[in-house]
C-alpha cells in the first residue's frame, strides 16, 4: 500500500509538472486525488477486477501526463 501522499515532479514535452497524489478512502478501489500546479485536480483509481487504472471523466491534461502519474503510482505501490 502507498502512503497517504506521494509527491511527483517530471517533465512532459519539455514542460515541468509538479504535484502530489493523495490516497482517498474507498471501499471498492484503490483511489487517489491528483493535485498538480496549474491544473484542476482529478481522481485516478485502480479497478481491481480488471487491474486497469481509470481516471475522472473530464481529466484535462496534456498527453503523457496521466500516463506518467499512473506509472509513478505503479512504481511506488507496495501492495
Amino acid at each position: 500500500m502507498l502512503s497517504n501522499y506521494l509527491n511527483f515532479q517530471f517533465d512532459v514535452q519539455g514542460k515541468p509538472v509538479t504535484g502530489f497524489c493523495m490516497r482517498i478512502q474507498d471501499d471498492f478501489h484503490e483511489t487517489y486525488a491528483v493535485i498538480m500546479d496549474g491544473y484542476h485536480s482529478f481522481c485516478v483509481w485502480l479497478d481491481k477486477p480488471s487491474s486497469t487504472w481509470r481516471s475522472s471523466k473530464y481529466v484535462n491534461v496534456e498527453p503523457g501526463i496521466l500516463e506518467k502519474i499512473i506509472n509513478h503510482l505503479n512504481v511506488h505501490q507496495l501492495a
